[in-house]
């Protein structure tokens, strides 16, 4: 939808395009993280499949920590696929009218990669009897990682160019930043739907995101004047981190440090957030 927007740019397609895309990937890993999650340990308590499992030389901590990387897993390919889809999408300039000419072989290229992929999926339902959409999901991370490697070869002309010439991998590094973020979010409605029901565990994963977004307005600007804002603002989550379009749009390099610093922010609060999970978890009567 992002490029029949941009009609309202003034002249500022890309970045519309490229800010729009990047919103997209955090939202859908908001969604994503909200809806997976509920499912992950409530429903497993409510059907009483979980005794089937507890009853294993499975613990509680390895039942969390396993539910936590598959979902992550899902997520991950969730928003790599988004990513393929969006560095070509930018590489050139969006048309500004119907005369002006597209980037023709990257609608092409995708719209094929994706009657493929449901091609192959319908394939293995029928024949073998394999979940269409788990099929579909599986057979597009190869055919959209092919497509896009192929059209790092083809120009927005159907001529040949450089490889993966003209694509902005700073969004790539947004991207990756925006994975840092919804691994928090997925933790946190984890953590809330290990004793909560899908209603609370969304409005809760709902409120922790809106807060990590404006933790530095609510707390932040007050952190220097009183020691309770100063714990509010080191508990609350700080989302705004994450977000990197001012330094993509005015073409500013990421610096390492940044990453690492990210890197250690997120593994940290990640940490404190699984452990309380895990000590949620063991204290909930499963029978």
């Amino acid at each position: 939808l992002s490029p029949y927007v941009t009609m309202f740019a003034m002249l500022a397609n890309n970045p519309l395009v490229k800010d729009m895309g990047l919103a997209t990937l955090l939202l859908e890993g908001l969604l994503l993280a909200i809806f997976s999650a509920n499912h992950a340990v409530s429903q497993e308590v409510e059907s009483k499949t979980i005794l089937t499992i507890l009853s294993k030389p499975v613990s509680r901590s390895n039942f969390i920590f396993g539910k936590y990387l598959g979902l992550l897993m899902a997520l991950f390919v969730a928003q790599y696929l988004l990513l393929l889809v969006l560095l070509p999408v930018v590489r050139k300039e969006i048309t500004e009218a119907a005369y002006s000419k597209g980037d023709y072989p990257v609608v092409v290229g995708y719209l094929l990669a994706t009657l493929f992929s449901f091609i192959l999926a319908g394939f293995a339902n029928f024949f073998y009897e394999k979940s269409f959409y788990s099929s579909c999901v599986l057979s597009s991370v190869p055919i959209f990682t092919m497509c896009f490697l192929l059209l790092g070869l083809i120009g927005p002309n159907w001529s040949l160019q450089p490889f993966l010439a003209n694509l902005d991998f700073r969004l790539a590094i947004a991207g990756c930043f925006i994975f840092l973020a919804t691994m928090l979010l997925c933790g946190f409605a984890l953590l809330i739907s290990t004793r909560l029901s899908p209603l609370p565990t969304l409005i809760g994963t709902l409120i922790f995101f809106f807060l990590g977004l404006f933790s530095d307005y609510l707390f932040g600007r007050f952190s220097q004047e009183h020691w309770l804002y100063r714990i509010a603002y080191g508990i609350s989550p700080n989302f705004q981190i994450y977000l990197i379009t001012d330094a993509i749009l005015d073409e500013r390099n990421i610096p390492l440090d940044y990453f690492i610093y990210l890197l250690g922010y997120t593994m940290t609060y990640l940490a404190g957030i699984l452990a309380l999970a895990i000590g949620l978890f063991h204290g909930r009567e499963t029978r």
